[in-house]
């Protein structure tokens, strides 16, 4: 029996079709099976983990989560969401001596959040939302953001590689220009201005719609 792996819009159709009989579903468990039973109906073979479930779900914005944490062992702040799989962005505090240091990570798609002191998710609430399609806008967002949290991870992996090395000046090169490409104002590539970029070209209005503007000047005003 060949195994069939079902696309992201089987899996809201699945999800907006349970959460319409019960809307808030109290564990992960629960959710999840729900939703595979819902897959199967159409297509028996269909596998699927809990796990991709509860990604697509959140990310469309078909349900919103409550989370419940439990502690962990673990130390380190994720780069990616554990829950949806987007990218964290870290919240910045500067520090009475002048120095910058992260005091959490927030998710930027779902609810998830994590500071100094790293707990993990322990339970999901899954709760049905009015649901709309994401805009072009936010899912090009989404995908910077996501973006700037592996350049995050990779600036840190490359001062892990290099440490010890007898060349330490290249890692301190390297996360130069990744940090630059994550803050930079005046760099037209940074993360920063893409998304400026972005945001203005969704915002702005087509050049038909400006009379007295022009394909090639497309800001000439009239005089």
């Amino acid at each position: 029996m060949s195994q069939k792996y079902p696309d992201e819009e089987a899996i809201v159709y699945a999800v907006r079709k349970i959460m319409l009989k019960k809307p808030r579903i109290e564990s992960q468990r629960e959710f999840a099976a729900l939703v595979t039973e819902a897959l199967k109906e159409e297509d028996p073979d269909t596998r699927i983990s809990a796990a991709r479930i509860r990604k697509v779900a959140v990310t469309s914005g078909v349900v919103k989560l409550d989370i419940g944490y439990r502690e962990t062992d673990r130390s380190d702040l994720p780069d990616l969401c554990p829950v949806c799989g987007s990218g964290m962005s870290p919240v910045i505090n500067n520090t009475l001596d002048g120095d910058v240091t992260e005091i959490k990570r927030n998710c930027t798609v779902c609810p998830y959040s994590v500071g100094k002191t790293v707990l993990v998710p322990g339970k999901y609430v899954f709760i049905r939302t009015a649901g709309r399609e994401l805009t072009e806008e936010e899912i090009r967002l989404r995908k910077l953001r996501k973006a700037a949290s592996l350049l995050r991870k990779a600036s840190r992996l490359i001062g892990e590689s290099l440490e010890g090395t007898n060349f330490p000046q290249r890692q301190d090169y390297a996360r130069e220009m990744i940090d630059e490409i994550l803050t930079s104002r005046e760099m037209t590539g940074s993360i920063p201005n893409l998304e400026s970029d972005i945001r203005t070209e969704a915002h702005s209005d087509p050049l038909w719609t400006k009379p007295l503007s022009s394909p090639k000047y497309p800001d000439k005003k009239g005089i």
